[in-house]
């Protein structure tokens, strides 16, 4: 990965239509062509759509073809984000739907996000993630962090986009900040043990 990243637009931070970011395989339907004529375009983005692109070729890699897709990420001196994958099987095991339904009390209405950045050497695996909650929506707040508003250190300059397919299914949290913030020191702690780097506010 080049430096190049450090020259990223602040981007609108939105999710993809109709895109199923809870399932393992949000791409199982799309063929092959399609997959890979959309990683260039993800790739190419400024800033760079990587989660889509980095689901996408894990697919294909499951397929076992993945060649032109690793091309594109080589051609676009990106690296796709490695423990993706294994975050969000991590994030299904711990935030089950009867966790979900039982322990969310009081009144509803904030979010948890979580915005991939870079920055970190290649033995750390070149992508971190930084943890947050908002009772604003998570694509806003992000925003706002590379826009340098209120922003957690490195994301106005490392910051890079929200991964939607570590929190997207957890969201909303309680409103009242003792609650939201119990929800994302859970968030943080289920993602600790798979990410390299994992950086934002714990509350206990």
């Amino acid at each position: 990965m080049t430096d190049r990243l450090t020259t990223f637009a602040v981007g609108h931070y939105t999710k993809f239509p109709g895109l199923n970011y809870a399932h393992p395989r949000p791409f199982r339907n799309w063929k092959d062509q399609q997959l890979s004529a959309a990683i260039g375009g993800w790739l190419v983005g400024n800033p760079p759509s990587l989660e889509l692109a980095t689901l996408a070729y894990e697919e294909l890699k499951g397929r076992g073809s993945d060649l032109q897709a690793g091309m594109k990420f080589a051609g676009a001196e990106l690296e796709p984000v490695s423990w993706l994958v294994e975050a969000g099987e991590r994030v299904r095991s711990v935030f089950t739907p009867d966790i979900l339904q039982q322990q969310k009390q009081g009144r509803l209405g904030a979010n948890v996000y979580v915005i991939l950045r870079h920055g970190y050497s290649e033995e750390n695996g070149l992508y971190g993630a930084y943890v947050g909650s908002t009772g604003k929506s998570p694509g806003q707040r992000c925003s706002e962090h590379r826009k340098g508003i209120r922003a957690a250190r490195g994301l106005p300059r490392y910051g890079i986009e929200p991964l939607w397919s570590l929190f997207d299914f957890i969201n909303p949290v309680p409103r009242a900040r003792a609650g939201r913030e119990e929800w994302e020191t859970r968030l943080h702690e289920a993602l600790a043990p798979v990410i390299p780097k994992v950086t934002g506010d714990v509350a206990f």
